[in-house]
């Protein structure tokens, strides 16, 4: 008897043996979309569904693309595009100066439509300067066909409805069937990338993310979005979808525009905002000639009680990486025992070594010339630690690089008091209801506030679940549509086909006959058929071998029929009797019919022998 199966169980067994996980996906679209994948391949429980699975492993990407709903379109709901372009890009990039680089990430980008979006917005801005900028755009999503039809970048005229009639003269190819220009497709990079997952694309300027979290629950939603706000840099934008409202009490994110979902995010690394790391302060010049050398020593001396103060390491490094000055905490926080590492270079010391990723990270920084921040884990000792390391190059006003600060933060203790807060709130969610269930005084207003609560949360769903099911209308909409076009297309070709092969057969005024490769009769002429003897065309299918003609004549056809194909030459069999049944003595001329398929036929035609040489005598003498 087979175990019955829940959809619970199914998706358990997906995320251990397939690694798809569906889990944290909402249930009543997940139970929507299992059914619908059930019932086209007329299966009712979810117990013969798993055995299917199991039986075909490619069935998993089948249930993939039905879970999955790529619905999107450029510059999707225009007014909030309007606002992007007019009220937010340009304050984002008013501080990006030219050879700097600005980054923006679609995630959910489905067939591409929003990250080409955004690229002809920053093209707009920037115009023919835009060569100057380094721009990067990534667009992710966990589909691969969704991704391989954005990366051709090929789009009919109906989803260019809502590009603007200038812009699709400028920034696209084509007609009928539309290309991006090179220009906007190379400022796009795509890639796979499972939101829930995978590590999220870090330092980004703008981050769009439109009607994807509607499709999981609240707790998944929570992680997501915390990715969503590491990988922003401080002061980027997060444009999110119209339906989704998670982050309207949130203290991480500052609202720009309450109805189109556009966020900014407001916490910064705290090494920003200690002024007493900046580069002109670590290695301040006498600020007067006057000042005496005990008033230098004393300032050299107050630095280097500042700095041993911090908990936060610092290196300072002169322009060949000599280290002119640190702290102990770097130290400390690098493992290294406490002596003075000034006058050595970085090569000279195990800094390299204790962290494995600093060296690429130094790398990248003498490349570019820009700060480079990374969080790395790194064993010191017996202990674990979580390092914020922050490399930011000192430049002089020739815009040479004269020297380097590195920070060192130990995040190690954010991270055990991040995790003891989510404890201390979830135990707090579970005294206020014991405290509620004890306040019997006060039970009728509670009740009455729980419930307008679980009635916006279900207004809530609901609305989400309506968004939901209207893009799976819209996808099956835009899927009729496309068959459906493609079979009017066929339809009128092979109409037009058929209509210029009865045409030409008929206007030649001798028997004609086309013949496949199998040596199957395709198309007969009306003399064809009267020189064989039909009145109509036959009402099977007949070969060259099955004619009313002499054996000797049939196997000539096929020979023929046979030498033309492989030789790709015409050929012409002279004065062939057709026997006494037609009374007739014809030539047959053989031809290659080429077909758009790589196929080819065979034309024969009949000359009667008497006919040519009438023809012949009525010519005109010259």
């Amino acid at each position: 008897m087979t175990k019955d199966v829940t959809l619970k169980d199914l998706l358990q067994e997906l995320a251990d043996k397939r690694s798809f996980d569906f889990r944290g996906y909402k249930r009543t679209t997940l139970e929507r979309r299992f059914r619908r994948r059930m019932f086209q391949l007329n299966i009712g429980a979810y117990s013969q569904y798993a055995e299917y699975i199991r039986k075909r492993p490619e069935e998993v990407t089948e249930l993939l693309n039905t879970i999955l709903i790529n619905v999107t379109a450029f510059f999707r709901d225009p007014p909030a595009w309007e606002i992007l372009r007019h009220e937010v890009l340009p304050s984002l990039l008013k501080r990006v100066k030219p050879g700097h680089s600005f980054r923006a990430w679609s995630a959910g980008c489905a067939s591409g439509e929003e990250a080409y979006s955004i690229a002809i917005l920053l093209a707009e801005y920037f115009g023919p300067r835009i060569q100057d900028y380094d721009i990067k755009i990534y667009a992710t999503d966990i589909d691969e066909e969704a991704l391989n039809a954005a990366r051709r970048g090929e789009y009919s005229t109906d989803c260019l409805r809502g590009v603007r009639p200038e812009w699709r003269e400028k920034y696209f190819q084509g007609k009928g069937l539309f290309r991006i220009s090179r220009e906007i497709r190379r400022l796009v990079i795509f890639g796979r990338s499972n939101l829930t997952q995978d590590a999220p694309i870090s330092h980004v300027d703008l981050l769009t993310c439109r009607n994807v979290l509607i499709y999981f629950d609240s707790d998944l939603q929570k992680q997501i979005l915390s990715r969503l706000h590491y990988a922003l840099e401080p002061g980027g934008v997060l444009f999110l979808g119209k339906s989704e409202s998670q982050l309207t009490k949130s203290q991480q994110f500052q609202r720009t525009n309450a109805r189109w979902r556009m966020f900014r995010r407001i916490t910064g690394s705290p090494l920003e905002e200690l002024p007493e790391l900046r580069e002109e302060n670590l290695e301040q010049p006498a600020l007067s000639v006057v000042k005496t050398s005990q008033e230098v020593y004393s300032l050299r001396q107050q630095q280097r009680y500042m700095l041993d103060t911090l908990r936060i390491g610092v290196f300072a490094l002169k322009a060949d990486e000599t280290i002119a000055q640190h702290n102990t905490a770097a130290l400390t926080l690098c493992g290294l025992p406490p002596t003075s590492l000034v006058g050595r270079t970085l090569a000279d010391t195990d800094l390299f070594t204790r962290i494995p990723d600093f060296g690429r990270q130094m790398q990248s920084t003498r490349l570019k010339n820009d700060s480079s921040r990374t969080i790395v884990r790194t064993k010191i000792g017996s202990e674990e630690k979580l390092l914020e390391i922050t490399i930011r190059p000192l430049l002089d006003e020739g815009g040479i690089r004269s020297g380097t600060l590195i920070y060192l933060e130990d995040q190690t203790m954010h991270e055990k008091l991040q995790t003891t807060v989510e404890e201390l709130e979830s135990t707090s969610e579970e005294l206020q209801s014991a405290n509620e269930e004890l306040e019997t005084t006060n039970e009728e207003l509670q009740s009455t506030n729980e419930e307008l609560e679980t009635t916006n949360e279900e207004l809530q769903s609901t609305n989400e679940e309506l968004e939901t099911t209207n893009e799976e209308l819209q996808s099956l909409n835009e899927e009729l549509e496309t068959t459906n076009q493609e079979l009017e297309d066929r339809t009128r070709e092979l109409d037009q086909v058929n209509n210029v092969y009865e045409q030409t057969l008929e206007k030649i005024r001798l028997p004609v006959m086309l013949v496949n490769p199998e040596r199957r009769i395709e198309f007969w002429n009306s003399m064809a058929l009267r020189l064989f003897g039909f009145k109509s065309k036959p009402p099977v299918d007949l070969t060259v071998d099955q004619l009313p003609l002499s054996q000797s004549l049939r196997s000539l056809l096929v020979r023929r029929h046979r030498a033309v194909l492989l030789k790709q030459q015409p050929q012409v069999a002279r004065a062939q009797d057709l026997g006494s049944r037609f009374n007739s003595v014809a030539d047959i001329h053989f031809s290659v019919i080429p077909h758009e398929d790589k196929t080819n036929s065979v034309l024969i035609m009949f000359e009667s022998t008497a006919a040519r040489e009438a023809s012949r005598d009525h010519r005109p003498n010259k």
